[in-house]
């Protein structure tokens, strides 16, 4: 059975986080993505170790599955004209580059969609092609900073928190990157003509306030960490500490489960206080240092309040609810890695591959194209392309 997106050809620049990540999902879903890195030493995150670990760079395998390699120097006029033929083969392009960088090598998008009209490129990047930000460099907690979501992040005391996983890279770079790409691919199946994406991680990550912000401007709250709607201000929707030091979230904030809990706590007198100020917050808190975490999960089980323990990401990965998801796959090495999420009933997901060594596809790829043996041995003696 083919796969959602087989037959689609996708040349990936990205490097580290947000690109790879989205062109992985592209992967998963059967297309075909070639990985085009630079011969001396590739993808950033190829050399991202820390202490002990066993083979590569675990950071960068696990975002990039089920892709080719191509080790290949853009910087060489040879290296072009080389990449200007998979452009005509390959009429989608991901690159993560700042603004301004694909020009520099005269491979930006006009140039390309000259040469091939059906071209969409979809460029990732901090803060987008026509920002008085473009040439800044970023990462995403500087992203989440300048986009008022760290300004919401944090304790009642107001200190700012940094998130445990990428939210800006992923939420705001990857997913939305991905969104605007199949739907440009949608258009151009009925135009037959490409375009340009411009995404900024910056922009996504903005967007992710867009309902809160709706309460922020009307003026029903104020924008500050653990003192608002969905961030701990009212006792039905926070994080509360247990008796042996772990912690349980409660989400209560329809009515029905907030007595819900009420009831499975025997607290018939806080029914009436669902959005109670920090009195309330404070008896909550008191309620749940009564019990463990374990004790908590035992007495929820059989009551609907939204009321769910706070797991280590371990623990999840252990979990019976991962493993009925089909969440982790692993290896043939044993290796754990989280698996894709998108589930299509008639695009089944296909056996990960392991992500590639530099440049392991490049003499394959080339072939394809006609490059001859000797042809190759000239090109890698150039360092042109990897060995």
């Amino acid at each position: 059975m083919d796969q959602a997106l087989t037959g689609l050809k996708v040349l990936d620049l990205t490097m580290n986080l947000p690109g790879p990540y989205m062109t992985w999902l592209l992967a998963s879903l059967g297309a075909d993505v070639v990985k085009i890195e630079n011969p001396m030493g590739g993808d950033y995150a190829r050399a991202l170790m820390f202490g002990a670990g066993r083979g590569g760079s675990p950071y960068f395998e696990a975002v990039n599955r089920n892709k080719r390699s191509v080790g290949l120097n853009l910087k060489h006029p040879e290296g072009k004209r080389i990449f200007l033929q998979l452009v005509d083969k390959y009429d989608v392009l991901v690159e993560g580059f700042r603004p301004g960088a694909m020009e520099r090598l005269d491979l930006g998008y006009e140039t390309l969609s000259r040469r091939q009209p059906r071209l969409i490129q979809a460029s990732i990047s901090g803060y987008g092609a026509n920002s008085p930000y473009r040439d800044r460099a970023g990462h995403d907690v500087n992203y989440l900073s300048l986009a008022g979501i760290l300004g919401v992040t944090g304790t009642k005391e107001g200190r700012p928190v940094i998130p445990g996983v990428q939210i800006a890279d992923l939420a705001g770079g990857s997913l939305m990157a991905l969104s605007a790409l199949l739907a440009a691919v949608v258009q151009r199946n009925r135009t037959g003509k490409g375009q340009f994406i411009d995404v900024a991680m910056f922009d996504g990550s903005f967007s992710l306030a867009t309902m809160i912000f709706g309460g922020i401007d009307s003026g029903m709250e104020q924008p500050r960490p653990g003192n608002m709607f969905l961030n701990g201000r009212f006792p039905c929707y926070g994080v509360y500490e247990t008796k042996d030091g772990r912690y349980m979230s409660i989400g209560a904030l329809e009515p029905k489960f907030w007595q819900n809990f009420c009831s499975a706590v025997e607290r018939d007198d806080l029914r009436g206080d669902q959005f109670g100020g920090p009195d309330v917050v404070g008896a909550v808190k008191d309620i749940f240092k009564g019990r463990t975490q374990s004790e908590w999960i035992k007495l929820m089980k059989d009551h609907d309040c939204c009321c769910e323990p706070v797991l280590t990401l371990t623990e999840a990965a252990d979990s019976d609810l991962i493993r009925s998801r089909g969440m982790i796959s692993t290896g043939s090495d044993g290796t754990r890695r989280l698996a894709c999420p998108l589930r299509l009933s008639g695009s089944p997901l296909p056996k990960d591959i392991p992500a590639p060594q530099l440049g392991q596809h490049t003499r394959e790829i080339l072939m394809e194209m006609g490059v001859s043996e000797d042809q190759l041995a000239s090109l890698a003696e150039q360092g042109i392309i990897s060995r």
